[in-house]
């Protein structure tokens, strides 16, 4: 009779099994969730009764696995889009990030604007509602902070304008685009965009507030067409907004 060969637990490194606790507070236990800062390193390893050390080599593991992203100065967060990498095609390794970021926002151009004819073709009414909460919601945290530019408040308003376009994708009930269209946003926005963005944060989020506004509103409507033309001309603005 054949023996297991699988290793008994006290053999598994402790970090690894720190790392399972972590993956299963995510998966199993949905305490966190995608976006979620998770507690503080010393909160966290005093919970989860481990050393720092362990639940620091625990997080650079889940980091590797993309279930993890850490934000320098900011936290530690699950990622929007668990166990995907976030940079499968090392754009961080890029050495003109203005220019990588003209690039994301042409392919934006083209996938966004188009998707916007499935969404608003495909998606639940009750889909087109959370997506003008969601647009409500962002519109309340902007306005609150259009006199800052603190690096706080301007995470805070990437955070909500990512939410709001991974909805947009979620809507298309595409899986292709329900995969491709968070996963550019996932390295763009907080491995380039937070760089870049910090030299011209109030146009992006006055472009950010008008867009999406008449996006959620022409989708509320069902029509297509004219989502389609806000999507061009939030992007096509947004690229404006980068070379000057």
């Amino acid at each position: 009779m054949s023996q297991s060969t699988s290793l008994p637990l006290s053999a598994t490194p402790l970090s690894q099994q720190v790392a399972a606790q972590l993956r299963d507070l995510i998966f199993e236990e949905h305490r966190f969730q995608p976006g979620d800062r998770i507690p503080d390193e010393r909160s966290l390893a005093r919970e989860l009764g481990v050393s720092r050390t362990s639940l620091r080599e625990a997080i650079k593991t889940l980091v590797a696995n993309g279930v993890l992203v850490i934000r320098r100065g900011v936290g530690t967060f699950v990622s929007e889009t668990p166990g995907r990498q976030p940079d499968p095609f090392g754009f961080a390794y890029a050495e003109d990030k203005r220019k990588l970021l003209l690039d994301w926002y042409q392919v934006r151009l083209i996938l966004e604007s188009e998707a916007m004819e499935m969404v608003a073709k495909n998606a639940t009414d009750q889909e087109l509602e959370e997506l003008v909460a969601l647009e409500e919601g962002q519109r309340a945290a902007v306005e609150a902070s259009l006199g800052q530019d603190s690096a706080e408040s301007f995470i805070t308003f990437m955070k909500a304008d990512q939410a709001f376009h991974s909805a947009l994708a979620k809507a298309t009930h595409s899986t292709v685009m329900n995969q491709v269209l968070p996963a550019l946003h996932e390295w763009a926005y907080f491995n380039v965009a937070a760089a870049e963005y910090s030299n011209f944060p109030r146009q992006m989020k006055e472009n950010s507030l008008e867009s999406h506004r008449s996006i959620a509103q022409l989708l509320r409507l069902r029509d297509g067409r004219g989502a389609n033309l806000a999507m061009r001309y939030h992007m096509l603005r947004a690229m404006e907004d980068i070379q000057h």
